[in-house]
């Protein structure tokens, strides 16, 4: 589900009984404030949510630094019922603390409050953002889109066909593309290119004939280009039982190197298992190879497994020096800032700075930032940098891999009755570790879980109010007890522990997957995947899995289901983690596999 944080029209505190944040000062070295100052800064927000401003104000008076004066001030203008801020007060704190994130509710309100004749509040400060982005697009295709004369009317036309396919109407997208007037608009290449986007949704809604005809005709025109068109006729081919076709779609679309990794990573697979079934064994191991360059993708997670081989991946996680420390903070107040917002249990907050800081940063910064991450225990903000700085591909920063999967010390209320690995998978896909995120549809906190679902596993109707979540789950514990009590309700009721039905279930609920399943009956669990007609659902299933199968790896154990998977057969959930594990703290400070490594 896609995530969002809670509208930040004011500041809600949040402090969760052993949270993450919760941490020993005297091992940590990102510590801004005093002990005494965090005891303030905490009381001072738990006072200001209940509304008391006037004992709020007392314990102000005593602060030694006033870092973290801009979000205090901040939550008390836009208190919903005690406070009623004025337009000197938004202006002035616009004067003051215009680079702060939810400046932009501020100036609002400002702006709104403005008394005629008064002058304009000072504008906000944008985010800015730092990114490394996967360059995939073929060069000749690049081209043709920078030297389009109309680059907007190709994007709007491009988006026009995507609306149509995501409403099943393919053959209306078909036919508005091959109107003159819009072909007109695009390059041989380019078109070509959509049209393997409208094969792709004929395929998702069962027409095979349709779909392996256009997607033919493209791969014969433009495949290196469109290899979208390699993958619609090799399945196609495949489900038609043309296993030597399907080879060649699926070898010519693996050959390819311009393309996404997961694209790349799941032709090499197919490639090497329709050339399994064709005998042609000499093609298999080099086109696993293909697919296990990329190990944080569901089919490179397959093809290690067939392989019998490791990742290769560094989870060296970095420890950070006072040195460090000293130098990152005071290049950015924002640093800083996060620093003491986790001192004080301010997690979302935190992580909004570490991801505004980063995008200020440097490249050079960025392993020190993500040390800065780990000694604060800002989980989200070691995913969100992670994938910012490219942590996923081969020329990565050194230490940043660890933050793509991190592994924090939140635990189910009642203990780990699932594996980590399964229930941190399926986290990191629902909500990247943000305990306040809720979705557009109303899921919440950590495992995304609707209102309705969880009163029904707790059997607890106050946890749906007005049909929205409660607070209470928004507590990290008590939404992993209820997520992993959910699951196992799947696992054990409705998918025979299968994961790989589990995850469609989670997302599309099992009567969805029931009926799917009945009407279109696979012994094929891959191809099964790649059926799916619901686009969400056949996404989460591959991000899950793929989540589980690294985290099996990040904490240093096999993954039994994988290679089930990989081998032809279904993924069986099989506990690894053994009793301690799922009963105990982890046992590194900074959690998972791999060794801390102080960067200098």
């Amino acid at each position: 589900m896609l995530q969002r944080v809670l509208p930040a029209l004011w500041i809600s505190v949040i402090f969760v009984a052993g949270s993450a944040l919760a941490v020993n000062a005297a091992a940590q070295v990102a510590t801004p404030l005093s002990e005494a100052d965090a005891a303030r800064y905490r009381a001072i927000f738990q006072e200001q949510e209940e509304g008391d401003m006037k004992t709020a104000d007392a314990i102000i008076a005593k602060l030694e630094d006033p870092i973290l004066m801009g979000h205090v001030l901040h939550q008390r203008y836009m208190h919903p019922t005690a406070w009623r801020s004025s337009y000197e007060e938004l202006s002035s704190w616009l004067d003051k603390y215009a680079d702060h994130p939810n400046a932009d509710v501020v100036y609002a309100l400002a702006s709104k409050r403005r008394p005629r004749g008064a002058i304009a509040p000072d504008n906000y400060q944008t985010r800015r953002w730092r990114t490394k982005e996967e360059d995939w697009l073929p060069p000749a295709l690049k081209e043709d889109y920078k030297n389009n004369r109309n680059p907007a009317e190709v994007a709007r036309i491009e988006g026009y066909i995507r609306y149509l396919n995501a409403d099943d109407r393919p053959t209306q997208a078909l036919n508005y593309i091959r109107t003159p007037r819009w072909r007109a608009e695009f390059t041989d290449a380019q078109y070509d290119r959509v049209l393997s986007w409208i094969a792709a949704s004929y395929y998702y809604n069962e027409n095979l004939a349709e779909a392996s005809r256009l997607a033919r005709e493209v791969s014969a025109r433009n495949g290196d280009t469109a290899v979208l068109a390699y993958w619609v006729a090799g399945l196609t081919s495949w489900r038609k039982g043309e296993y030597q076709a399907a080879a060649d779609y699926f070898t010519r679309m693996a050959d390819v190197k311009y393309q996404e990794a997961s694209f790349r990573a799941a032709a090499g697979f197919w490639a090497a298992r329709a050339n399994l079934a064709t005998g042609r064994h000499d093609k298999v191991i080099p086109y696993l190879h293909i697919a296990a360059q990329f190990p944080f993708t569901f089919y490179g997670q397959l093809a290690l497994g067939q392989l019998g081989q490791e990742s290769g991946v560094d989870w060296s996680a970095p420890r950070l020096t006072e040195a460090q420390w000293n130098e990152i903070s005071a290049k950015s107040v924002r640093v800083r800032r996060a620093a003491a917002l986790a001192q004080v249990g301010m997690e979302t907050l935190a992580h909004t700075e570490m991801r505004w800081a980063h995008g200020e940063l440097e490249d050079a910064d960025d392993a020190a930032l993500m040390a800065v991450a780990f000694d604060t225990k800002l989980w989200a903000a070691q995913i969100d940098m992670a994938i910012a700085s490219a942590a996923h591909l081969p020329d990565a920063t050194p230490f940043t891999a660890a933050g793509l999967y991190p592994v924090p010390d939140y635990a189910p209320n009642d203990g780990f009755k699932i594996d980590r690995a399964i229930l941190f998978g399926m986290i990191r896909q629902e909500s990247k570790f943000k305990t306040e995120a809720l979705s557009r549809v109303g899921a919440a906190g950590l495992m995304q879980l609707m209102p309705r679902t969880a009163s029904y596993v707790a059997n607890d109707s106050s946890l749906m109010q007005n049909g929205k979540a409660s607070d209470k789950l928004y507590e990290p514990g008590y939404n992993m007890q209820l997520g992993q009590s959910y699951i196992d309700q799947l696992l054990t009721r409705y998918t025979d522990g299968d994961l790989l039905e589990m995850a469609i279930a989670y997302n599309w609920g099992p009567g969805n997957l029931s009926r799917w399943k009945a009407a279109n009956p696979m012994t094929d669990e891959l191809l099964m995947i790649e059926s799916i007609p619901n686009p969400e659902a056949r996404d989460f299933v591959e991000y899950v899995l793929t989540n589980m199968w690294v985290y099996r790896a990040r904490l240093g154990q096999p993954a039994p289901s994988r290679d089930s998977l990989a081998a032809g057969g279904k993924a069986i959930y099989v506990p690894v983690d053994t009793k301690n594990a799922r009963t105990s703290q982890l046992g590194s400070p900074m959690g998972g596999a791999g060794d801390l490594v102080s960067i200098n």
